[in-house]
């Protein structure tokens, strides 16, 4: 290595032509990465849907579900397997392990469903793999003109958007279907002595384009066909249904009404008081989410200056974050570049100061070269990775370049300076940009959406790290040794001289007798560094949570009424919780004087009794009042809503509700005593506001039993089920495909004839001994029966969600009370119920439990790199002993700033190791190298000590000052890195602490313990490893 160095030295251009490579490549590579929200990541799902007309959710779940779950469980490297059965229809979602071959496991599913003898009658299987599909942006159309305009609008845009190169998905939401309904009147239908069959069979055989096959004449070919099809309202009503034996005709339109109109089984929305439609738009693997998002823009921008009867408006844009992001390490890029540069200059040459910063320009385009490989992309994850490491960039660079100064002022000539210098400290910058490496390594076996995610962050402080080592060892010394900085006869610089006094003075007068001190009385320095992490790690009350509550844009009121309800009912419901928005809007309005609210959107449906009214938001920045506190508002406000069965006011959180619950049994009955009881008891929990669940009963349910007429009329129920299905759902006869549209035509009695239980009870059932009507041939019952019945791992499944009363509510603190207190008593009422976390709650704990079982693995490999580094049991051991100490800094930056710690705290402890135990690598290498040259253990302590402060507190200045500008930062996306920027700098501080002041204490004690047990002869009795070093000159 040192020839190797040398090399570079002797030979600039070498180090000059390394460095244009690598600002050639990056710049290459960087411009061939794309652009994503979320890193890109495999789909591990697949989808079974099963359907079976005319079955309860019960019978769904025993003819079908069950032995669905049986045979896929079998199959190799399925995970988990949950499940939905409802009516008419089975779903069942297998999840694959990770690293399992997709193709494969979709085979070999689709094999064992193959090997199924269903003993119901099943319509279709579909079995496919999920695509994860991620939105680029959404933007809503909305409209006072009537659903036939808007209708046309938004297929002109759906058809626009389609031609565009790299969009892969355009939904469309809120925009009913549109359809042909035949209205039969129940009366004209006797008074002809039709049937609603005939009608649908005699449509069937006219309406239609058939081909009758080819003939040949005269040495032509010839196709037949018959060409009858009609495909509007008008044609069809015009169809002859019955040709009687007098010679009259029944047309359609004699016994029924054809007209458009539009399904209503979809979910409705509506924007400042106008219909709404909205347009999400994906993009594909290959498309750059930037490119499509603005060009998406400028279409919408350009639909509001040629169309003035509508109004369009962008509702969601993934790249925005991203755009920031960019911009955020960009800004603080830049500050921090400039801080490090305007420190540096004032302890050190400028030109060295200007090589060392160079370092962070150099890493970073050395990470881009490799990006393209395995590949990543520039998204939120990895932009996260990016502004963390920055912070610790210039290590290196300053442990190296500082000590080259110091060889030089000690006399050495420019080129024996820089090489030894470099030498001198390059094993300890290896090892501590090793163990950092390896921290980070352990990003590549997260579990659960982290360890999706993780690995990108993961290759990117890798990567940065090992081009920083490199720039380090080869470019930075033949920068500096070519440097005017190594000129004796330059006139020093006077900020330099006037600052590196200044530290000076700090070291000679407060560091030296405070370190004498404690080195003279050991147990005080044990004292205070152990009361201080009992103070602040056990005593400082700093909460902890999965992911920090973070101020984002946007609320949401989530409301159901009882199951039923129509959606026009619904809609009222919405109407006057969103006048009680508006007032609340209103009030603050008047007390902030600036706008709080931008948009609220009412949505209704898809189920008829549920709502949603959501409300965007001005940045958090600008609107002067948290979102808990407008949340808080709102619920007063509203009060209690007659006949509402669930009302749930909350902060849009992108992971998901904060709070998420399973409850697990096969015993249906004590599951839905779990459920309730449970359910009442989480609202009271302290910090919980409102809770919802999965588990509900659908609308109420009219049951038929044939009475004695109907059994001695041979009737069965399917035949008088099929006569009331036709009249009141009604039938889909065929598709109608006009030019623009394709079309469901239905037959079904007319509106006024199935709005009532009266016109059920007397419809006419046709047979062959004549007419009855329905009240005569079955006996009425109403029921409820649940909705849906949900499976995981062959168990049936609840899942109860709850969100937080304030941003000062931990869900941490809530899961243990839940845990620990609230769901054993459930548990000792109803003993078959188990308790599982869902949702973020679940994700947090398999990343944490994950954590915990990977990172003995790789602390066990960071202890190999310190112990092959010094060769002894004790130093590592020291070294090891310090790494807890680091936490009183972050629980004190965290307890400072009010911030709980999150797994994005983590990320910062794992940097802030790496700086540590470099820190440490370079003191006690320094220290071995003293007493391999002789001197006294105490001289050679207090000198590597006074040695090694100006670097030590150098870095710790440039790191913290790098990363404040972060920690000030107000704008959204700096909220999710403040939490890592507080770990690394305050962390940072007390790593600096250790270093200088109970690294000494500890090494000191260690040769203290081994002369009273006799393994050395004197004080100055050397380390093992440093009798290693001896042996081999």
């Amino acid at each position: 290595m040192k020839g190797l160095i040398s090399y570079f030295i002797k030979y600039p251009i070498t180090a000059n032509l390394l460095m244009f490579l690598i600002f050639a490549f990056g710049i290459v590579g960087l411009n061939s990465l794309r652009s994503t929200f979320f890193p890109e990541m495999e789909s591990r799902l697949i989808s079974v849907q099963v359907l079976a007309s005319g079955l309860s959710p019960l019978e769904i779940e025993e003819s079908i579900t069950k032995k669905v779950e049986y045979k896929v469980e079998s199959v190799a490297g399925v995970k988990d397997i949950t499940s939905s059965s409802s009516e008419n229809i089975a779903m069942i979602n297998i999840e694959m392990e990770r690293g399992a071959n997709m193709y494969v496991g979709l085979q070999n599913i689709n094999n064992a469903i193959d090997q199924i003898r269903f003993n119901v009658d099943v319509e279709e299987i579909f079995i496919r793999k999920i695509e994860f599909v991620m939105p680029t942006i959404s933007f809503s159309i909305n409209s006072n003109n009537d659903l036939d305009y808007l209708h046309h609008v938004v297929n002109d845009i759906e058809d626009e958007l389609k031609s565009v190169d790299g969009i892969s998905e355009i939904s469309i939401t809120g925009m009913p279907e549109k359809e042909v309904e035949i209205a039969v009147s129940e009366e004209r239908l006797l008074a002809f002595n039709l049937s609603m069959e005939e009608i649908n069979q005699s449509i069937l055989r006219k309406n239609i384009n058939l081909s009758g096959g080819m003939i040949e004449v005269n040495d032509k070919q010839y196709l037949l066909r018959s060409n009858n099809k009609f495909n509007t309202a008008k044609e069809i009503q015009n169809i002859i249904i019955r040709v009687n034996k007098n010679g009259s005709i029944i047309y359609l339109k004699d016994v029924a009404d054809v007209k458009d109109t539009w399904s209503t089984n979809t979910m409705e929305r509506f924007r400042n008081n106008k219909r709404s439609v909205n347009v999400t738009v994906s993009n594909t693997e290959t498309q750059d989410i930037i490119f499509i998002a603005d060009y998406i823009r400028q279409y919408v921008s350009d639909l509001n200056i040629s169309n003035t009867n509508i109004d369009a408006k962008v509702l969601f844009d993934a790249s925005n974050p991203l755009k920031q992001r960019i911009e955020l390490l960009s800004k603080n890029g830049i500050i921090g570049f400039c801080l490090v540069l305007l420190f540096l200059t004032m302890f050190l040459h400028p030109r060295v100061s200007f090589w060392v910063a160079l370092s962070i320009p150099i890493s970073f385009l050395g990470m881009f070269f490799l990006a393209p490989a395995p590949p990543i992309t520039i998204n939120m994850m990895t932009m996260y990775a990016m502004i963390l490491v920055i912070g610790i960039l210039v290590d290196d660079g300053i442990i190296i370049g500082e000590n080259i100064i110091r060889k030089f002022e000690s006399g050495l000539d420019r080129y024996s300076a820089a090489v030894e210098g470099t030498m001198e400290v390059f094993p300890a910058v290896f090892a501590g940009v090793s163990t950092t490496a390896v921290a980070f390594l352990s990003f590549f076996f997260f579990e659960g959406m982290m360890g999706e995610f993780g690995w990108q962050m993961g290759f990117v402080v890798i990567t940065t790290l090992i081009f920083s080592l490199v720039e380090g060892a080869f470019i930075l010394p033949a920068h500096i040794a070519y440097s005017k900085a190594l000129d004796k006869n330059i006139k020093k610089n006077k900020l330099s001289v006037y600052f590196n006094q200044k530290i000076n003075h700090l070291r000679d007068e407060y560091y030296k007798p405070i370190l004498r001190y404690l080195m003279n009385k050991t147990h005080v320095a044990y004292v205070i560094f152990i009361g201080l992490f009992i103070l602040f790690v056990f005593g400082s009350g700093v909460n902890f949570t999965f992911f920090p509550s973070v101020e984002l844009d946007d609320l949401y009121i989530e409301f159901k009424t009882k199951p039923g309800t129509t959606m026009e009912k619904t809609k009222l419901y919405a109407d006057d919780i969103l006048n009680t928005v508006k007032r609340v809007e209103q009030k603050l309005l008047d007390s902030l004087n600036t706008d709080v609210f931008n948009e609220i959107e009412i949505k209704i449906g898809p189920e008829s009794h549920k709502g949603t009214v959501d409300i965007f938001m001005t940045p958090p920045e600008s609107r002067g009042i948290r979102a808990y506190d407008i949340v808080k508002i709102i619920r007063s406000e509203l009060g209690d809503i007659p006949d509402l069965e669930n009302l749930i006011i909350g902060v849009g959180d992108p992971f998901g509700r904060p709070l998420a619950f399973a409850l697990l049994g096969n015993n249906t009955e004590e599951l839905e005593a779990a459920t309730i009881m449970f359910t009442q008891q989480l609202k009271e929990v302290q910090g919980v506001s409102a809770t919802s669940s999965n588990y509900e009963y659908g609308p109420n349910e009219i049951n038929f039993t044939l009475n004695q007429n109907a059994k001695s009329l041979g009737l069965s129920n399917y035949e008088i089920l099929f006569q009331v299905r036709q009249a009141f759902f009604g039938t889909q006869v065929q598709d109608l495909q006009t030019l623009d549209d394709e079309m469901k035509l239905w037959i079904r009695f007319n509106e006024d004839e199935r709005n009532s239980f009266s016109s059920l009870e007397n419809m006419k059932i046709q047979t062959n001994s004549g007419v009855f009507p329905l009240k005569e041939l079955v006996n009425f019952s109403i029921d409820n029966k649940v909705l849906s019945i949900n499976r995981k791992n062959g168990k049936k499944i609840v899942e109860i969600e709850g969100e937080l009363a304030s941003s000062t509510s931990y869900s941490s603190d809530i899961i243990a009370e839940v845990e620990n207190k609230l769901f054993p008593l459930i548990q000792e009422k109803y003993p078959t119920v188990s308790l599982e976390l869902s949702g973020s709650s679940d994700e947090g704990t398999i990343t944490a439990n994950s954590m915990k079982k990977i990172m003995p693995v790789f602390s066990l490999l960071i202890l190999c790199i310190v112990l092959i580094t010094f060769r002894s049991k004790a130093q590592t051991l020291i070294v090891f002993f310090l790494m807890p100490f680091t936490l009183v800094g972050v629980y004190f930056g965290h307890l400072l700033h009010g911030m709980p710690i999150s797994v994005l705290s983590g990320f910062g402890v794992v940097a802030l190791i790496g700086v540590l135990v470099n820190d440490a690598l370079v003191f006690i290498t320094s220290f071995n190298l003293r007493l391999r040259n002789g001197e006294q253990f105490l001289k050679a302590l207090e000198e590597t000590a006074l040695t090694r402060f100006r670097p030590i507190v150098l870095t710790t200045i440039t790191t913290v000052f790098g990363l404040l500008p972060l920690i000030f930062e107000k704008s959204i996306q700096a909220q999710f890195l403040i939490p890592m920027a507080i770990s690394l700098s305050y962390g940072i501080i007390m790593a600096t602490l250790l270093t200088l002041l109970l690294l000494p204490i500890m090494l000191l004690t260690v040769n203290n313990i081994r002369l009273y047990f006799g393994k050395a002869n004197n004080r100055e009795q050397v380390e093992p490893s440093v009798k290693e070093l001896k042996n081999q000159l």
